[in-house]
């Protein structure tokens, strides 16, 4: 529970971060925000719309990850921060308004304090968490036990 606690307070930083030091960017219906394995940079926090997190699946199709609101934020953290390839694209469904900073930047602020460091490392540690158990669900839902 208190790896939730520290997620929202993670979740609180980040989007004060990004509305005080982004730029505020609009997005119509299919735009992308990040491709898939292109250098990762942008980073930040939907004020409206919302945006698909997309793999490429097996069949050569896109499957859709997740989905993201207003309210949330947005990006391949934490693969932004370093400009390493982005694992997913990240589509917007509908037009969307998003307050935009840049990796690069984000990371340089992290190196600034230890408290900004520790929070992006809360904000990390509880999306992985997530991540891990949604895995966990979808195999047990198929039956497959081992992971």
């Amino acid at each position: 529970m208190k790896q939730k606690e520290h997620y929202f307070e993670a979740l609180a930083y980040l989007r004060d971060y990004c509305l005080h030091h982004g730029r505020l960017m609009h997005f119509s219906h299919g735009d992308i925000f990040e491709a898939e394995g292109a250098a990762a940079r942008l980073f930040g926090y939907i004020e409206s719309g919302s945006f698909r997190y997309l793999v490429r699946n097996y069949e050569g199709g896109e499957s859709t990850v997740e989905t993201v609101a207003a309210g949330n934020l947005v990006g391949c953290y934490p693969y932004c921060l370093d400009g390493d390839a982005a694992p997913t694209s990240l589509v917007a469904v509908v037009p969307s308004a998003v307050y935009v900073v840049d990796g690069a930047d984000l990371e340089r602020h992290y190196r600034q304090s230890q408290a900004a460091e520790r929070m992006g490392r809360d904000f990390m540690a509880y999306r992985l968490g997530q991540v891990k158990s949604h895995i966990y669900s979808r195999y047990c839902k198929k039956g497959v036990r081992d992971v």
